[in-house]
């Protein structure tokens, strides 16, 4: 009897713990992930009301695929400058010349760009949590066309945390967690 009351209270703990989260992802058939060794991170778009979550963002994008060890990155300064240059404002709408020009400056073989869709405080009662949703794209430049997509949604609610007024994951940490599991699907 304890130990069927030891099971379940451990199964109720597992399942509060776990947060409120969906994601999806793609890849191109045929496409070997392993000739992608250095990438460049473009702007992400950003479609919340925060105005620095989406550079914050690429920055926790570019340290979870530089931790996960999937591939090398140029640094933000660099990518930067070349957009300036070549007058591009971000990763969204690139045609494919510019794709390819802009990894031939940058000598890479993707481009990985991505929009920040939600970076908010949700409320249930007097719980509240923060929801971040966040798409991915890897673009083959010699190609340009997208190779690997991943999106999705994290959230900091736990059940065991509203019912016992446990404080929820950050949003940084959501972001984190979010933005690492994406990441996994690369390979």
């Amino acid at each position: 009897m304890r130990r069927c009351l030891a099971g379940f209270l451990l199964l109720f703990f597992l399942a509060g713990c776990a947060s409120r989260g969906h994601l999806e992802s793609y890849m191109r058939e045929g496409v070997d992930p392993t000739f992608v060794k250095k990438v460049a991170v473009l702007k992400f778009e950003n479609h919340t009301r925060e105005k620095e979550v989406a550079e914050r963002m690429r920055d926790i994008v570019t340290m979870e695929a530089l931790a996960l060890g999937l591939f090398d990155v140029v640094d933000r300064t660099v990518v930067d400058e070349v957009l300036a240059e070549e007058g591009v404002e971000g990763g969204m709408g690139l045609d494919r010349d510019t794709v390819r020009r802009l990894g031939k400056r940058l000598g890479v073989q993707a481009l990985l760009v991505g929009s920040v869709n939600a970076y908010e405080t949700e409320r249930e009662g007097s719980y509240s949590y923060p929801v971040v949703s966040l798409s991915l794209r890897l673009l083959d430049v010699a190609s340009g066309e997208i190779i690997w997509k991943a999106g999705g949604t994290e959230t900091g609610y736990s059940l065991v945390g509203r019912l016992f007024g446990f404080k929820p994951r950050n949003a940084i940490e959501v972001s984190f967690d979010l933005a690492a599991k994406l990441l996994k699907t690369f390979r």
